[in-house]
């Protein structure tokens, strides 16, 4: 560990002088997707010298443990973490409300983090040890373990001096992975998705579910997609997403021509009849039938045997043959990649593999992303989301959320699993992450929700609409009422879609959000309530603080929000 040190006097576990009003937020979890409605990851200068960091963004919480993760090898592999004296974040704002600087790590090369901790200097003062480089956990590997005539590089620490508060840090902080090219595109515009597993009985059925031939043969057929692009026609969706059930075995990214026709014929058929393109669920290594590949991809143990029914993610053999049959889909007509199974199954020592021996974190995740630069030197036009490449589908963060994102890598940040049940995350806290991550990161956000959970306010779906870029979603609702909400808050969504999938977002606070249009001096509001009361919310509406022109704007005063409500604001100049 290296960094600088600032020297701190403390009165009991508390900082003094001018330090004692300043405090460390996480960037950018200061809310994580596991958290409730009170958690928050502000710490004062002394809480950092004197007390331990507990952190969920690497651990389950035990209520949604399965017995299937917890006897994995990636759950007993010793990488997660609850406690720690290292306060570990992709970036850091100092802040007392008024002023403040930003820490931010950027590393290419390793997995690495902005870590503050305590270093000692005399019985009257402790030292704040901030910037820098370090090893946290391991990580990165090849610094923290170098190999005869290895050199490691680590990255870049930056501190920047700003004014404001805790908005201001994370829009600073945006603002710098923006000049690395860590943000949205210019023009970005990925199609809204209708996703058939909610409403299919292929997922939901007994005997295997979509893992189940007789299943799929039963409820995963023409017609039945045909039915549910009807309603992604309806709704105003742009694309309809096949989760899994449309390959010949669960995540073999073999298109299934005997139970659905020819791929091009059925991307035809969806343009031809509902004017929808086609994306996939493409599960990697971590998530898959390891049936479907050769066995010399299968992981192997250090005494040479093979690691039955695990494959080895990082092997040369695995990518090119994923990067095959992805070649294949994306030449019949697919547009879009989800990256989901990306979860480390553990260490690899086949020499033949093409990678370290053994293979650690390291090379697992440097090949998902590997995988997706392969698939964008073909199809350029082929979006790709990436799951976490090291825990996968989960409600978790392992890997900083920009790794892997640049020089033609994946498109997508996956929306940390808030899927399942969305109404329930959001009005719990858990989803208010996703409002901070829009303040650090312009990435897109890739989400599927399910509208059976949600209000007839629509409150679920207009919550995704405004914090994530690309959408998904899915599911009939039995109310009448709600169903006839959802379409016209669609309809309002693609009318408004350069805001919300382009544009730059800003918050009032976490329940008011702000979508400046990417090339015109306009915006919209996104107005929450996520108490059981009606609520009538103040609007100060500053257009230079939203990067507005200066001038008159319609905006109202004031705004009154229903119970578990929404109410949008377009602001247009006077």
């Amino acid at each position: 560990r290296c960094g600088f040190v600032l020297p701190v006097r403390l009165e009991g576990r508390e900082a003094t002088g001018p330090l004692a009003k300043f405090k460390f937020v996480a960037i950018p979890f200061r809310r994580e997707p596991n958290g409730d409605r009170r958690q928050y990851a502000d710490y004062t200068v002394g809480q950092v010298l004197t007390e331990p960091r507990f952190s969920y963004l690497r651990s389950m919480p035990a209520e949604k443990r399965s017995a299937s993760y917890v006897n994995s090898t990636l759950w007993g592999s010793g990488v997660l973490q609850t406690e720690s004296r290292e306060y570990a974040s992709e970036g850091w704002c100092l802040t007392d409300g008024r002023r403040g600087f930003v820490i931010s790590k950027y590393s290419d090369d390793g997995m690495e983090w902005a870590l503050l901790d305590s270093a000692p200097l005399d019985g009257q003062r402790t030292g704040l040890r901030w910037g820098g480089f370090g090893v946290y956990f391991g990580d990165p590997e090849t610094g923290a373990r170098l190999g005869p005539g290895e050199t490691h590089r680590y990255g870049v620490t930056r501190l920047t001096g700003y004014e404001g508060g805790i908005e201001e840090g994370f829009y600073t902080f945006r603002a710098e992975m923006e000049e690395r090219g860590q943000g949205c595109p210019p023009g970005y515009d990925a199609p809204s998705h209708w996703n058939e597993l909610y409403d299919n009985k292929t997922w939901w059925a007994h005997g295997g579910g979509a893992y189940s031939a007789e299943n799929k043969k039963k409820y995963y057929t023409i017609p039945d997609m045909k039915e549910e692009a009807a309603k992604a026609k309806a709704i105003g969706c742009e694309a309809l997403y096949l989760d899994p059930g449309w390959d010949t075995s669960f995540a073999s990214k073999i298109w299934d021509e005997a139970r659905l026709g020819p791929l091009p014929d059925f991307v035809a058929m969806l343009k031809r009849e509902y004017g929808l393109k086609l994306s996939l669920h493409t599960p990697l290594s971590g998530w898959c039938d390891p049936t479907s590949y050769p066995r010399l991809t299968d992981r192997m143990r250090r005494d040479g045997r093979r690691v039955e029914g695990f494959l080895c993610g990082a092997s040369r053999q695995y990518v090119e043959e994923t990067e095959r049959r992805l070649d294949v889909l994306a030449g019949g007509g697919a547009t879009f990649f989800m990256f989901d199974g990306t979860a480390y199954g553990g260490e690899c020592w086949d020499p033949a593999h093409g990678h370290r021996v053994p293979s650690l974190r390291h090379e697992h995740v440097e090949a998902t992303s590997r995988l997706a630069r392969l698939v964008h030197q073909k199809h350029p036009q082929v979006l790709i989301e990436m799951h976490g490449q090291m825990l996968g589908g989960t409600t978790m963060r392992y890997v900083p959320c920009y790794y892997g994102h640049g020089n033609g890598g994946f498109d997508d940040v996956w929306a940390f699993e808030l899927m399942w049940d969305p109404m329930r995350d959001l009005l719990s806290g858990h989803s208010i992450a996703l409002y901070y991550f829009n303040l650090a990161y312009s990435l897109p956000l890739y989400i599927h929700i399910d509208l059976r959970r949600d209000n007839a306010q629509g409150l679920m779906l207009w919550w995704n609409m405004s914090t994530c870029r690309h959408l998904g979603l899915g599911g009939t609702h039995q109310d009448a009422a709600t169903r006839q909400a959802h379409q016209e808050a669609m309809r309002a969504y693609r009318r408004l879609k350069p805001f919300f999938a382009a544009g730059t977002f800003y918050g009032i606070d976490e329940q008011m959000h702000v979508h400046r249009h990417p090339s015109e001096s306009r915006a919209v509001i996104n107005c929450f309530n996520l108490e059981d009361r009606p609520v009538m919310r103040r609007l100060e509406f500053e257009p230079a603080r939203f990067g507005l022109k200066e001038g008159k704007y319609d905006a109202p005063r004031q705004v009154t929000i229903p119970a578990q409500g929404h109410v949008l604001v377009e602001v247009n100049p006077a």
